[in-house]
């Protein structure tokens, strides 16, 4: 049974996969999990671009800020930073290089923002200074002159990443944040319009964050040409969120219009990001907010739309109010503290990188919201790919931690951490990994048990529940459902995202989707396996239903004995006013309840021990009734020691009870002889008597009734001729035939 393990390499005979034809047209194959480590891996991508940006720049280990006239103050200091020997609160006035002339330092070369300037030609003047300042820190040494003639020496160095400031992390987790969790949608359902176009706005959000995290925590000035490609990433991924935000109400969740037609969306964006390129305006403020103050209202406009559209679709109403109002309110209060202030000529109400936690708390929301008001249609499985994706993300960011906080110089510091990372890391990686990735193999043997652990539950609700389980165990799908519409053989649809199997174990046609947590498709080896084990179940259901046959056949049997022969006999005695044939009833029926509690002890008993106790009966009742009994011992006690079926001794206790009760009440006999004779095959019992004769071997219903017990084991009776009296001559198989009653 090689090919019954899971995960084998190779099932002799396997088919290939039955795939749809409009899937296979499709394309790639559906592996949620592996669609989510993918997006995991371009989230994490993101994040190491975004550090390798930020961090290799020119660091000077100070903070500044603007003074009420226009100037810049040191407002922190890092202790051990290569500006060290300057006082907090020191004001800047100069900055000379190596080469070339100072540059006196303006309040405007430390805007966070260059958004907020208010023409191009403000914007270009900016960026013209942060060139020539980027160019000086990048030049070697620096002197800064501060204010009473002070001139301090600096080297700048590469900025550590404990400098980096708040408001960075939070643009940073904004960003990975969102698109973790649209990825996660999209891994889900990356055929469906609205996960799309949810993924789409979660890359527009990574662009826009993590854009903005680089150029708006510098510490003093980055190059303008990197400047300009950041600035353009901020605005288009700006644009880009509102733009799938109108999208995605637009088709969810109802479409109220057709896919095609949301390429008008960015046909009207697409031209405002290649006039703020060209600098067309002179009003930047306008260009840049407009546009996003507009989708935003677009947004609520649609938002009004469905509303009215799902007035009669109570499930997609509350649907859309947690997804309007989470993404309304997010993306409102951007608009009130960054965008408004902006186009009214204020300086906004708080950080722009601060204010970029509203756009986390939308997708936060959502989240939350995913399970409650089933966004999207996603079901509670999918949040095993959701912790797959995590797990996977945070074991690469430990391995990335790790890798950047043992760079340690002392070998003994190097040392005790190997040993931790051996001890403890590793370890839990490990856990980590068979927790979430690798799959068990089941062995041969447990499968095989686990398989006749199905078929012969007690109830069809028990063998049902359990194939479920078998089937879990084996493929770990994501989703398992009864079909109404089931198939024939077990088959794979859906470019082997989906396997159907057949009416099993009284349970009804299954569909599972998504094998081994959603990493896997369903392959010819896992096609094989299935086909084996409801083959092999359906051979272990025929012999379970033979089983509960045969025990039916010997319930039914025993409930007649107990019915015809003692009930008859209790009955007959109720009635009887001789106490002597009261008792002689009660001792047979006695006699017969032995009998019948021998078969319900164990099927099967010595056939010594069967005959010990008929003589001993047929004893009683002879002497009871004043006749003699010639039954010798000695052939007896010469007898093999053959275990005979209840159903074999059970009709030659009757026939011999029967012949016996033949000549007591008709043979006006004085002596009854029995003989015991056998061979291999078959046992013989010969009963003569020295009365009168029955007149007839083939007269009365007793005596058909004992051609009947005989021809149901596969014996015969018969009667030989005699001078005098009767003799009847029992023959009986010593294996009963199957199926005997």
């Amino acid at each position: 049974m090689k090919s019954m393990s899971v995960g084998a390499e190779h099932v002799e005979g396997a088919e290939a996969p039955v795939l749809s034809s409009a899937e296979s047209v499709a394309g790639a194959a559906h592996r949620p999990a592996l669609y989510m480590l993918g997006i995991v891996g371009l989230c994490l991508a993101a994040i190491v671009v975004t550090l390798v940006l930020s961090l290799h720049q020119p660091w000077l280990g100070l903070r500044f800020g603007e003074t009420a006239d226009g100037g810049v103050v040191v407002t922190e200091v890092t202790e051990d930073g290569p500006g060290a020997a300057i006082r907090p609160g020191s004001r800047v006035v100069t900055l000379r290089g190596a080469t070339g002339a100072p540059i006196a330092l303006e309040a405007g070369d430390i805007i966070h923002e260059p958004d907020v300037l208010g023409t191009y030609a403000e914007v270009e003047r900016f960026l013209h200074r942060q060139d020539q300042l980027s160019a000086m820190l990048h030049g070697g040494e620096i002197a800064i002159g501060l204010d009473g003639g002070q001139v301090v020496t600096v080297r700048p160095t590469d900025r550590p990443l404990q400098d980096l400031p708040a408001d960075f992390w939070v643009q940073l987790l904004t960003g990975a944040g969102s698109l973790l969790i649209c990825g996660w949608v999209y891994a889900i359902r990356p055929r469906d319009w609205p996960p799309r176009l949810f993924m789409i706005s979660g890359i527009a959000m990574v662009l826009s964050a993590h854009a903005a995290a680089i150029y708006s925590s510098r510490e003093l000035a980055i190059g303008s040409d990197l400047f300009r490609v950041l600035s353009a990433l901020n605005f288009v991924g700006s644009l880009g969120f509102g733009g799938t935000a109108m999208a995605l109400f637009l088709l969810y969740p109802r479409p109220l219009v057709r896919p095609a037609l949301l390429l008008a969306i960015p046909a009207v964006l697409v031209p405002v990001v290649v006039l703020d390129v060209l600098r067309v305006p002179e009003n930047q403020s306008l260009l840049r907010y407009v546009p996003i103050a507009a989708t935003m209202a677009m947004i609520v406009a649609f938002v009004a739309t469905q509303w009215f559209a799902t007035r009669r679709d109570a499930a997609a109403r509350a649907a859309l109010r947690w997804l309007g109002l989470t993404i309304s309110i997010g993306a409102g209060c951007f608009i009130l503290v960054i965008a408004a202030p902006a186009l009214s000529g204020f300086e906004p109400v708080m950080s722009q990188g601060y204010a970029f936690g509203f756009f986390l708390l939308i997708y936060l929301g959502i989240a939350l919201g995913l399970r409650r008001y089933r966004l999207f249609a996603i079901g509670e499985w999918s949040f095993r790919v959701l912790f797959y994706g995590g797990a996977v993300f945070a074991m690469l960011l430990l391995d990335a931690g790790l890798i950047y906080l043992l760079q340690l110089g002392h070998e003994s510091s190097l040392g005790l951490s190997l040993i931790l990372v051996a001890f403890l890391y590793l370890p839990l990686r490990d856990y980590l990994w068979r927790r979430t990735v690798a799959r068990k193999r089941m062995p041969e043997a447990e499968l095989f048990r686990a398989v006749v652990e199905v078929a012969f539950s007690a109830s069809p609700a028990e063998r049902a529940g359990r194939w479920q389980k078998l089937l879990v165990r084996l493929f770990d799908p994501l989703e398992v459902q009864s079909i109404r519409d089931p198939v024939g053989t077990v088959r794979l649809l859906n470019d082997g995202t989906e396997m159907r199997l057949p009416p099993t174990a009284d349970g009804p046609a299954l569909m599972l989707r998504h094998p081994f947590g959603g990493r896997s498709l369903f392959s010819p080896v896992h096609l094989g396996l299935a086909r084996q084990i409801t083959h092999l179940l359906a051979e272990a259901e025929v012999g379970r239903h033979a089983y509960e046959r045969g025990a039916t056949e010997e319930r039914q049997r025993i409930s007649r004995d107990l019915h015809d022969d003692v009930g008859a006999r209790l009955l007959s005695g109720l009635h009887r006013g001789d106490i002597g044939e009261t008792r002689k009833i009660l001792r047979e029926a006695i006699a017969d309840i032995r009998t019948i509690a021998g078969a319900l002890a164990g099927d099967r008993l010595p056939l010594s021990s069967v005959l010990a106790d008929l003589r001993h009966e047929t004893a009683q009742r002879v002497e009871a009734a004043g006749l003699a009994l010639d039954w010798p011992l000695a052939d007896e006690a010469q007898l093999p020691e053959v275990m005979v079926d209840y159903a074999l001794y059970r009709h030659l206790v009757s026939a011999v009870r029967e012949v016996i009760s033949n000549c007591l009440r008709h043979a006006s006999a004085q002596r009854i002889s029995v003989a015991i004779d056998w061979d291999n095959r078959r046992l013989r019992a010969s009963i003569a008597d020295d009365g009168v004769g029955l007149g007839g071997k083939g007269s009365g219903n007793g005596l058909r009734n004992l051609s009947d017990r005989m021809r149901d084991i596969g014996g015969w009776i018969d009667f030989p001729p005699v001078e005098a009296g009767t003799r009847v001559t029992l023959a009986i198989p010593l294996h009963a035939k199957a199926g005997a009653a």
